[in-house]
């Protein structure tokens, strides 16, 4: 019983980095890339955010292909890039270098 404990101690004392849907603050999109793979769209931001996802990339954040709203998100994401409006939103984990947009928002 005592093994169960101390294994089930050191599981949750080494989990620390495993992160789920993050937030990141307010900022403005400084440029769409739309890569030749056609799998994504890469958001670079002007100002770097902290995600919380333990990515590389603090700039970038990556919209894929095959997210069930990415024409909608794509669209909320050029009219933020024409007008130079805000953006935040939520991604989750990592692809590559850059944390994987899940959820955006757009504000004035």
């Amino acid at each position: 019983m005592t093994k169960i404990f101390f294994t089930l101690f050191l599981s949750l004392i080494f989990c620390n980095s495993v992160f789920a849907n993050s937030p990141f603050p307010q900022t403005k999109v400084g440029k769409l890339v739309v890569h030749d793979s056609g799998s994504y769209v890469i958001v670079v931001l002007k100002s770097p955010v902290a995600t919380g996802e333990g990515c590389a990339s603090s700039n970038e954040i990556k919209l894929n292909a095959n997210h069930p709203l990415f024409k909608i998100m794509y669209a909320t994401l050029l009219s933020a890039l024409h007008g130079q409006t805000l953006i935040e939103g939520w991604v989750n984990g990592c692809d590559g270098r850059e944390p994987i947009l899940t959820r955006l928002d757009i504000s004035k």
